[in-house]
């Protein structure tokens, strides 16, 4: 006849643990590159350096190029 063991194994309870660091300026400075990162795309696509979608005429000065 042969005896049966039953080993038993507890475990401690498992805790999780939570990380924060760094400063509130790093997430107030991403907030703010956003925003201007969006303002800029929008300036650019309604024409950039012209204003109000007019075009802008530029007079450039004769320049010779000699050897």
């Amino acid at each position: 006849m042969t005896i049966e063991r039953e080993t038993i194994i507890e475990r401690p309870a498992m805790t999780e643990t939570v990380v924060t660091g760094g400063s509130p300026f790093g997430i107030i400075g991403g907030i703010i590159a956003a925003v201007l990162a969006v303002i800029l795309i929008i300036w650019l696509v309604n024409g950039g350096i012209a204003s109000n979608g007019e075009s802008v005429n530029v007079d450039l000065p004769n320049v010779t190029v000699t050897n």
